[in-house]
Order: C-alpha cells, then structure tokens, then sequence
C-alpha cells in the first residue's frame, strides 16, 4: 500500500521534506498545498536572503544541528549542479568587537571554517569596501541560496503534486488526523506535515493546541542585474549583501512599522544608500523589487521537529533560519515519519516534550 503524505506549506522547509521523503520512499504519494504562490512576498522564503550558515549564539548543540545541515547543503548541490545555490564565503560583522572575538574562538574550536580578519585584512579580501569596519570573521563554505527557485526545483524533483489552496482546519476521525480540509475541499492523507511557518498556530488552534511564534520584519531589495564585483556573503550591523548569480544584488534590513518605519518606499532607499556609502560599485544600484517578510520565531529560539502530541499522524516543523536548517530538518522528519533512528546530529527535543511547544488551551485565558 502507498503511504500518502500530506504537506502543508511548500516553501524551503516543506520542499525539503518532500525531496527527502520521495528519495527514501519512492513510491510515497507527496502532495504540497500553499495558500500563495513560492514567488510571493507573502512567504517567508519568498523574502528571504538564503543565507545558509552554522553561526549561533555560541550554542554548540545547536550548531552541531546547523553545521550537518550546511553540510547537507553542499550534498544536495553536488548531486545536483543545478539547483539555484553558490557555495561561497561570508564576511560577518554585525556584532560588537567582543561578541566577534568569542564567537570566533567558539566557532574555531569547534571545527568551523572561520578567521577573524584585521580591518587592512578585510580591506585585502574585500577591496570594494570604502572603509572595511575594524574586524571582521571570514567563514568558508557557506552557501547563499535562491529559496523559492531551489523550493521549486526540489518540489519537481520529489514529483509531488503542489496545490494552491487555503488550509482551513485539520480533519479528525476517530481521534486520528486523517487530512486537511481547504477551500477546494478534503485532500485526505495518512500523514500531515506541517511546515507553513506562521500558518501553523491558527491550525493548531483549531485542535485545541496552543503554540505561540513571534515574529519579526526584515526588509529585502533586489537590484537590477550589474557585473560581477562581490565574491564574498556580507552580514553588516544595518545590511546583508551578496551578488546572485545573475548578477542582481540582494540586500536585507530590518523594517518596524511599528516604531518608525512607516515609509517603505524611504525604507528602501535608506538600505540602498548604506550599500552606495560603504562600497565602490561597478554601476549605479537601481532597484528592481522589493518584498517584506515575517521571521518565524520560535519562543525559546530554537527548532521545533517532531509529531503533534497526542496525534501520531501529524507533524510539525516551525524554526527560524529555514533555509539553513531545511535539509537537516527534513532528515530529522522523515526519520521520524518512517520509524527509523534520528541522526545523532539532530535536535533531541521537539513538539511533544518542549515546554515551550504545543501545550492544551485553556478555555478560559485568551490566546494571544
């Protein structure tokens, strides 16, 4: 008997999961449903620099979870030089000097690719800098991704079915998730995996499950196409820029509406003069688009993967940096969808034993 799996949300995370299912089960029936198409600016990957790193709050456990997956990353793209990713280094120095010290010796001793570089060093590496910043780490093997192009090339490669539809509510038989009900009718499956970012709280909602994300804004501008001049990933205190390979360059900010940024349109402008103030460019920087994304927060700040207590046939991964996480976090998925051991890389905690997961509603408090 086919087994059918039922995906919720076909951005970076979800496509990832039906490519790893359809590799170790291939004669799963995948099907994805999206409530927006993979190129809107109303998804998370949509509208996101695809930056894939193993960076972290000097968390080894957690690194050890995001270095596997960088790792995965450079897998995926050798068995496939077409997807839309360059493997490339990065020169990060969006924290202060001391945080860039300690991330340095902690990401070094554990086995990252890392230099912290001198400002006559950055300005060597990096010649397009009008005035490098006092230091900076140089990491390797990094990727920048293009999320929802490789979102659709892995979604083709899995042969899943994608469907456009909104996802109204879980359908319950006997105590049993047996499918979804959207606004075109049931779609029926014997599991569902949820991977629909800030989609996933309503849904949970709706079986009585409280899950709180937070959320925040980032801003991202794509220019039009210039030659080639940056060859390096750049994560500023104001700005991330790289150069894709059609040469366009993509550059992220923080937006908040809600404190000052009510301007998009100055908004944008303002990133791009950070960029004109701080390197030498080979033409003017026009822009082409621009987009707003929502960061998927979880509380504690950290992944969560595993089933949806008490239903054995429903699943859920919410995280922030699914670009980087996603192959690692799909692995950890589909492990667990097929029965079989975690990878000892994986995070060992998930939905049903978080504290900060899926707990009851109260029916008496408001869910905010």
């Amino acid at each position: 008997m086919t087994d059918r799996f039922l995906i919720i949300g076909q951005g970076i995370l979800g496509a990832c999961v039906a490519y790893e299912l359809s590799q170790r089960q291939p004669n799963a029936d995948i099907t994805v449903i999206a409530a927006h198409p993979l190129n809107s600016g109303a998804t998370a990957t949509g509208a996101s620099w695809g930056w894939v790193n193993a960076h972290t709050d000097n968390d080894q456990y957690y690194f050890d979870f995001r270095n596997a997956s960088r790792m995965l990353w450079h897998d995926l793209l050798a068995d496939h030089p077409d997807l839309a990713a360059q493997i490339l280094p990065s020169l990060v120095y969006d924290l202060d000097p001391e945080a860039l010290d300690a991330a340095f010796l902690h990401h070094r001793n554990w086995g990252y690719p890392v230099n912290l570089l001198s400002h006559n060093e950055i300005q060597q590496v990096t010649p397009i800098f009008r005035n490098a910043p006092p230091k900076a780490l140089l990491t390797q093997g990094e990727l920048g991704v293009e999320q929802h192009i490789v979102a659709e090339q892995l979604l083709a490669k899995s042969n899943a079915t994608c469907r456009t539809a909104y996802v109204h509510s879980m359908i319950l038989k006997d105590g049993t998730v047996t499918g979804a009900m959207t606004d075109q009718g049931a779609v029926y499956a014997d599991k569902v995996i949820l991977a629909a970012g800030h989609g996933i709280p309503p849904l949970l909602r709706r079986l009585g499950i409280h899950f709180q994300l937070a959320k925040s804004t980032g801003l991202l501008v794509r220019s039009t196409p210039m030659a080639p001049f940056l060859d390096h990933m750049i994560m500023g205190h104001e700005f991330h820029i790289r150069q894709s390979a059609d040469g366009s360059v993509l550059i992220g900010g923080a937006f908040d509406a809600d404190h000052g940024d009510a301007d998009l349109d100055q908004a944008v402008e303002n990133l791009c003069n950070l960029v004109r103030l701080n390197f030498d460019l080979p033409s003017d920087l026009e822009v082409h688009k621009y987009s707003l994304g929502t960061r998927v927060l979880p509380m504690d700040g950290r992944p969560k993967i595993g089933f949806v207590a008490p239903y054995d046939t429903l699943y859920a991964l919410a995280m922030h940096g699914g670009v980087t996480n996603a192959p690692m976090a799909a692995k950890t998925c589909v492990d667990d969808l097929l029965g079989e051991p975690r990878d000892t890389r994986s995070l060992t905690y998930d939905f049903a034993s978080s504290p900060l997961s899926f707990d009851p509603i109260n029916k008496d408090s408001s869910d905010v």
